[in-house]
């Protein structure tokens, strides 16, 4: 993804460089666009099948033939006949592949299915926005050094695998047209893109946004620590709007519950480490000192030093107890470490089921 934006933004500027105005007559302005392919087709498309909630949903659709060959085909560069601004230009490109007029009857066919699962499990706005974002999630990753322009939507769908912007490029699409007020988040400085949804809460930096990450499955409202590349996220992003509808999600409620349960259950598990590292020598060495006292005993008795044997008797007894006590004392300190690391484990595996990963981080931080 880093190498693939960079060259699309060097790919314009030499474009700019070159003389555009002269190049290109015209409007001001030449936007990807697609013409379909007639006579193209298609091999029958697998399912996309993705986890959500306490299960898996499965979306199959046939997308049009010659609406793909001609997105695969089209010319993906941005034409400017004047100098336009960063701020001015990056937005054009990006919704252009968003919202070409020919992918309508792809969004159309894609988000009946996706309603079809809403209305059989009647979902709210809130769990229907995090099934689109789960759905668009579960594509394979993946980015093409070779390949320097971003997908149409299409593409991504019928390919089945993307990378950032791609993806969110698919998820904008969708949620702006299901009523949601959505926007692109355009990281320039660490070459990465996601989405951010309005909502009631949970807003990223200065905007009115929820984060929405789109390279894997994660909660809508928590964005990463750091990308999957080890790259954090410092910049603040330009925010391309894509949809302006009056849909909000409202779930940040139970979304700060759960990142408070991840922040403590992380921090527990490591406060827990030194602790029970420390313990362990304690009683490795308890152990050893009681297995010591207790060969001499054997000694003692054996050599029939019975008055010596009874002496120490009381004090290897009293030994005994310490050491017992110090186990019983470290397993139930190893059950803590283990609860605080098994729940941070299940959130960050159940991003998908927003629900129920609440219920478990309340009690968890109710416990």
């Amino acid at each position: 993804m880093e190498r693939k934006l960079l060259a699309t933004l060097i790919l314009v500027a030499m474009a700019l460089g070159a003389g555009c105005a002269e190049i290109f007559p015209g409007p001001p302005v030449a936007l990807p666009a697609i013409v379909p392919v007639e006579g193209a087709s298609l091999d029958p498309l697998p399912a996309h099948t993705f986890p959500f909630e306490g299960g898996e949903e499965t979306i199959r659709i046939d997308p049009d033939p010659a609406v793909y060959a001609g997105a695969k085909g089209a010319d993906r560069r941005l034409h400017l006949a004047r100098d336009l601004s960063r701020e001015e230009w990056i937005p054009l490109y990006y919704r252009a592949f968003e919202s070409e007029p020919h992918l309508e009857p792809f969004y159309a066919d894609l988000l009946a299915a996706l309603r079809d699962i809403r209305d059989r499990e009647g979902l709210d706005d809130d769990r229907y926005l995090e099934l689109i974002a789960v759905f668009v999630q579960s594509i394979p990753y993946r980015t093409d050094a070779s390949i320097v322009e971003p997908k149409f939507p299409i593409e991504t769908y019928v390919d089945r695998e993307g990378d950032c912007d791609d993806r969110s490029l698919l998820l904008a699409g969708l949620l702006a047209r299901e009523g949601y007020g959505v926007a692109l988040f355009y990281f320039e400085d660490e070459a990465h893109m996601a989405v951010g949804v309005q909502s009631t809460g949970c807003h990223y930096r200065n905007t009115s946004l929820a984060y929405v990450e789109t390279t894997n499955v994660s909660y809508v409202g928590i964005p990463p620590l750091a990308l999957s590349s080890g790259v954090v996220l410092a910049s603040d992003p330009l925010v391309i709007p894509v949809g302006d509808g009056p849909r909000l999600y409202t779930g940040c409620d139970q979304i700060e519950t759960i990142e408070r349960a991840l922040s403590s259950s992380l921090a527990r598990a490591g406060a827990f480490a030194p602790e029970l590292a420390a313990r362990t020598r304690d009683i490795e060495a308890e152990r050893e000192s009681l297995e010591a006292f207790g060969t001499r005993l054997k000694a003692l008795s054996r050599d029939g030093e019975f008055l010596e044997y009874n002496r120490l008797v009381p004090e290897y007894n009293r030994k005994a107890r310490e050491y017992n006590d110090a186990v019983q004392a470290y397993n139930a300190l190893l059950a803590e470490s283990r609860a605080a690391v098994d729940l941070h484990n299940h959130l960050v595996t159940h991003a998908c089921d927003r629900p129920g990963s609440y219920l478990r981080a309340r009690a968890y931080l109710a416990g």
